[in-house]
């Protein structure tokens, strides 16, 4: 296979892009390369980084080509790895973490430095290296505020990337003075709804929020009601024994198919049947209309 073909091969596999070092290693001369560029078949997209013409630009292409040119110890992170996790979500800048000794100047690229990265800390996802969940969750919060630190951990935790024992960890181990990011992370466990129990939506974590945030009492999560005589009855999402309340959160993805429909309405009934009160709120209530679902509840509590 000769190196126009091998060089071709590679850069299908890494979203049109392809370094300068690896054009040489597929044994490509400096002089064809500039050709190449000369030619308009390529483009320069980093520093001795390059696009094969006519590709589509798309974000994983403009990280690749980020790491690529910051070099090999180089890896995605903060905000790009969160979103390459899906801790985050919408539009999220190219961040990338090099060791100290290295200062890369790259273009549209928001480049760190870090004395603490290890090679152990950095896998590849989706083809590029990145931090772990764990080390991302960290470095999330050296560069976003509380609320979206949690989100995110509650992304990670309903997704099962980690447990909140495993984050506690790894903020110990990476916590020292004046690292930035610890007081963040540690703030928002400290003071996380759910302590340390792990949502099976993200809906859940909203309610659990919700109730911290309108100064409710949490209730008891995921919690099993029981008969008179020990049998089982239902689990409810939040839970309030001495008052016979139920809250139940409705999110679509659990929710909206027909038998989970039928579920949640048998499951209702026979919560009513044992004397308990069945409260539901759906995303739509949770997310866009908190204070209302807050001044709902507050009767209830005000007995």
């Amino acid at each position: 296979m000769d190196a126009e073909r091998r060089l071709t091969d590679l850069a299908a596999d890494q979203y049109a892009v392809f370094s300068q070092h690896q054009a040489l290693g597929c044994g490509m001369t400096k002089q064809v390369l500039h050709r190449r560029l000369a030619a308009g078949r390529v483009q320069q997209i980093q520093p001795r980084v390059y696009v094969v013409a006519g590709a589509p630009e798309t974000w994983h292409q403009r990280l690749l080509a980020a790491c690529l040119a910051a070099g090999p110890t180089a890896a995605a992170s903060h905000r790009s790895a969160g979103l390459l996790w899906g801790l985050l979500d919408g539009d999220q800048p190219v961040e990338v973490t090099v060791p100290l000794r290295r200062a890369p100047r790259l273009r549209d690229t928001v480049v760190h430095r870090s004395t603490d990265l290890t090679a152990d800390q950095v896998v590849r996802r989706r083809g590029i290296p990145v931090t772990n969940p764990l080390r991302t969750m960290v470095d999330i919060g050296a560069v976003l505020g509380p609320e979206e630190v949690e989100a995110a951990l509650d992304r990670g935790l309903v997704a099962h990337r980690f447990s909140v024992a495993a984050v506690e960890h790894a903020l110990r181990q990476l916590a020292r003075s004046g690292r930035s990011g610890c007081g963040v992370l540690r703030r928002v466990l400290d003071d996380r709804a759910l302590g340390d129990q792990r949502p099976d939506s993200l809906l859940e974590a909203h309610m659990a929020r919700l109730l911290r945030d309108a100064d409710l009492p949490p209730g008891r999560f995921q919690h099993v009601v029981r008969d008179a005589e020990g049998r089982f009855v239902a689990k409810v999402d939040f839970a309030y024994p001495d008052m016979r309340l139920a809250i139940e959160v409705d999110g679509w993805l659990s929710h909206g198919s027909r038998p989970a429909f039928h579920a949640d309405r048998r499951r209702g009934n026979e919560l009513v049947s044992v004397g308990w009160t069945v409260l539901r709120f759906t995303w739509d209530d949770i997310v866009r209309h908190p204070s209302a679902v807050a001044r709902r509840l507050r009767p209830f509590f005000a007995r």
